[in-house]
């Protein structure tokens, strides 16, 4: 069928090619989507699977890892992914079946699967099957919210207890924070809440806001945006850069650690500025080699560096500029700024990540360059501190989970394999306990390079390369370190340790699930 489909593309132009193209792309991600709920088959096919379901990283999990590694996606969109497939697979075939065709597409089958969620007689779910699949044959375009009403109704027809109630809106409630992938250092934070919490939060942001003295620069608009990063504090850090604002020469304490990755001379804002001349002679001594910052005890925001140049000429102290100011593109200091990131890998323009230094503590880090491996298992915090702002993830493939929230794990396991850099990577503990209880000969298999490369090896023989984080933004981070040596031959994976186990396995969590919902909202 999808050769057909594709043959039938030749030599059509225009609308029809249009049309032709996107029921094979439909089809094609049928072929995907089938393919990964016959990759679950085979892990539940193999020796002792029963018993991994109850791990706490289960079948589905080491499963899901593999298919995020082969489509360079994070986990848990594979992990979403997978869960899509396998519903289509086991509750949908005849859906299953026209998704094939390339009729409808993967937004109708996520939409199908998450509406008819609630069926569980199996008769009353071959009968939606049935229905489902046989009005998708003259299905039109419908908005995101009419397609749910739609099957909303079929479900209603065959179980009306399966229907997803409006009246439960309230579980969806949530909190998502997601930093802008563009560059320009702001994030969007998008939150579901009861209304009377709603009219409290927008008192505390005024609050906050009114904090801050008269002669701070910024706008009312910019004032409520800080205002809700300021929310773990009692006031807010005020910009107006007078000597006698108590706000501004006592900024807050976050009592959250954020970790931010800067060149020295980004992190420079000199009191008083030169007005006119040449710029200053570099020093004839090099600058003090890198920066960043890991101390997690710290109740202040954090930030750390890599070594750099004194800075050119600058226009005017930060504090005296705008946001506006400091992000426009100009021939000034804070334009020429070098890049930071946030751990975890996400751009951070340079004047923001200066102006971020008001009440941050920095620490410096050092490359280990040649320098011997340590004598013991825990690496150094000066060996920890390089290797997390080396790696700014988990290196396992997809992966972005920030180094700050990962293990330190020894590539080659000690002692066997020493505490160096060269032998020392990131590792979130869901890709930890992959690697420990998944590994092996027939399992995850990782090398490291003396740069920080680690080729990750999959169950099936294929290879994933993943670099360090560091390597675009701040490239010497990555300079290669002392070769490993090895003694002895390593221990398997799985001496002496056990995987820790679910309390119910995930199939029973879900039936718990499907079984409160169907009995009404909370």
């Amino acid at each position: 069928m999808f050769d057909d489909l594709v043959d039938a593309t030749t030599g059509t132009r225009g609308a029809w090619a249009l049309s032709s193209w996107a029921r094979v792309e439909n089809a094609a991600c049928a072929r995907r989507v089938a393919t990964m709920a016959a990759m679950l088959d085979e892990a539940h096919a193999a020796s002792g699977s029963a018993d991994r379901d109850q791990w706490c990283l289960d079948n589905l999990d080491a499963v899901a890892a593999h298919i995020g590694a082969a489509q360079n996606i994070t986990p848990g969109t594979a992990s979403h992914q997978l869960l899509i497939a396998v519903a289509l697979h086991d509750r949908f075939p005849r859906v299953a079946a026209v998704f094939a065709e390339g009729l409808i597409t993967y937004a109708l089958v996520k939409t199908v699967v998450q509406r008819g969620a609630l069926v569980i007689d199996p008769d009353a779910l071959r009968t939606l099957d049935g229905l489902l699949a046989e009005a998708f044959g003259d299905w039109e375009p419908r908005s995101v919210d009419k397609t749910e009403k739609a099957i909303d109704s079929f479900v209603a027809q065959v179980d009306p207890n399966a229907v997803r109630r409006s009246e439960a809106k309230a579980r969806g409630r949530s909190v998502e924070v997601h930093i802008e992938e563009d560059g320009s250092g702001m994030a969007t934070v998008l939150a579901t809440l009861f209304a009377h919490d709603a009219k409290a939060f927008e008192g505390r942001l005024k609050n906050l806001a009114a904090t801050v003295c008269s002669g701070d620069p910024r706008t009312a608009d910019q004032l409520r945006a800080d205002a809700v990063g300021a929310l773990g504090t009692d006031r807010m850090a005020c910009l107006c850069g007078n000597d006698d604002c108590p706000a501004a020469q006592n900024p807050p304490a976050t009592g959250v650690v954020v970790y931010v990755i800067a060149s020295e001379d980004t992190l420079a804002d000199p009191a008083d500025p030169p007005e006119s001349g040449p710029p200053a002679p570099k020093p004839e001594t090099p600058a003090p080699t890198t920066p960043v910052d890991t101390d997690e005890s710290s109740a202040a925001d954090e930030r750390a560096a890599i070594d750099g140049d004194e800075p050119p000429l600058f226009d005017k102290p930060l504090r005296d500029l705008t946001l506006t100011e400091a992000l426009t593109p100009a021939p000034g200091y804070f334009a020429k700024l070098r890049p930071a990131a946030l751990m975890g890998g996400q751009f951070l323009p340079g004047a923001i990540a200066c102006r971020a230094t008001v009440g941050a503590t920095i620490t410096r880090i050092v490359h280990p360059g040649q320098a011997p491996p340590e004598n013991r298992y825990r690496p150094s915090k000066k060996l920890a501190d390089f290797i997390r702002c080396r790696d700014m993830t988990c290196r396992f493939p997809g992966c972005r989970v920030p180094a700050s929230q990962t293990d330190i794990d020894h590539t080659i396991p000690w002692p066997h394999g020493p505490t160096a850099a060269s032998n020392l990577k990131c590792v979130c503990r869901r890709h930890h306990l992959l690697k420990t209880f998944w590994g092996g000969e027939n399992g995850w298999r990782d090398k490291q390079l003396d740069d920080g490369t680690v080729i990750w090896t999959a169950p099936d023989g294929q290879e994933f390369v993943t670099t360090p984080g560091s390597r675009l933004l701040f490239p010497e981070l990555s300079a290669p370190t002392a070769t490993v040596t090895t003694t002895g031959r390593p221990a398997p994976h799985t001496a002496g340790l056990t995987m820790p186990r679910r309390r119910i396995t995930r199939a029973q969590g879900n039936a718990d699930r499907v079984r409160r919902e169907r009995g009404g909202p909370y």
